[in-house]
């Protein structure tokens, strides 16, 4: 009788821990593939969006440079200027942490699924008092020629663009950011290396109402060695950062900000109305940050995207 109560006894104790094992193992998968679901989620949601890896890359330019620019430059307008370059001066080295870049600018079609959502005003310059200005506008209200749904939305203010791209839940790239990712690690002079732009942008272009502009990933050659496109020509890019023509000189080498206060936002890139000498990956341009111009768009950064976790803790998104 006492053999045949161990005996059950061990039997239930065995068929306790089968249970325990099989219900831990369930909960595990459900995990698992919770977890699984989270990361396609985050990963879907930031698909057109590509990372930029922590390292040091070369900032600026230096004199010898800035003097080829300037020649370049005197071969289309006898006005060029060294001083036109200069905030560009000195070149130093600056370190990233790791961050997201959209692979593409906004474009109209992007913008305007956030015009409907939001409510926000449309990529138009209503306070135009002349025709010319007003042919700057494609957006006629809230709808434009579909021929321009992939083209890059302009007629944005800096305000417009914070606003979208918070929206997004991202937020717009520092000036060190923008530049990183079109020059590379080694900083080259255009996005693709240091050749001159033919074939790799769109630029040296009059006005031509809708079809001024390309299609944002128009040139494959000219993607910039971290994959993202059209970071020179087509249209400017507004950046975070407030403007200070001597800023440089500071040397800021860990992820610089910019100035915490200013009058005018910084835009990089170059677009189609410009020559080769303005679309090199260092120059800066600026501008006040409530005004629209029919050359200049923008296009959105994220810092490392966190992946949800069942577990508790979180880990960053990874990509081949």
């Amino acid at each position: 009788m006492v053999k045949r109560t161990q005996r059950f006894c061990r039997l239930v104790i065995f068929v306790s821990l089968l249970a325990w094992v099989w219900v831990s193992c369930a909960a595990a998968a459900s995990v698992d593939h919770e977890e699984e679901l989270a990361t396609q989620e985050v990963l879907e949601m930031y698909s057109d969006m590509v990372e930029i890896p922590a390292s040091t890359f070369r900032m600026g330019l230096g004199f010898h440079k800035i003097t080829d620019m300037l020649e370049m430059c005197w071969q289309v307008d006898d006005r060029c200027n060294r001083w036109w370059f200069k905030d560009e001066f000195p070149d130093h080295m600056v370190y990233l942490d790791k961050y997201w870049i959209d692979i593409y600018e906004v474009t109209n079609q992007r913008y305007l699924e956030f015009v409907k959502a939001t409510g926000h005003r449309p990529a138009l310059d209503d306070t135009c008092e002349t025709k010319a200005c007003w042919e700057g506008n494609l957006w006629k209200g809230e709808s434009f020629p579909k021929e321009i749904k992939n083209q890059p939305v302009t007629q944005v203010s800096w305000h417009d663009a914070k606003e979208y791209c918070e929206w997004r839940g991202k937020r717009l790239p520092t000036e060190a950011e923008w530049e990183k990712a079109a020059r590379g690690p080694m900083g080259n002079l255009y996005p693709w290396g240091n050749d001159l732009p033919p074939g790799k942008a769109t630029y040296r272009r009059k006005w031509r109402g809708i079809h001024t502009m390309t299609d944002v990933g128009s040139y494959p050659n000219g993607v910039s060695v971290y994959g993202v496109h059209d970071m020179a020509g087509n249209v400017w890019e507004w950046v975070s950062d407030w403007y200070d023509r001597k800023y440089y000189k500071k040397r800021v080498r860990n992820n610089p900000q910019g100035p915490k206060r200013g009058v005018f936002k910084v835009m990089r890139g170059g677009s189609w109305v410009n020559y080769e000498d303005t679309l090199h990956s260092a120059f800066r341009r600026w501008g006040r940050p409530y005004v629209r111009f029919n050359d200049t768009g923008f296009r959105c950064a994220k810092d490392p995207i966190p992946i949800p976790s069942t577990s508790g803790q979180n880990h960053e998104a990874k990509t081949d």
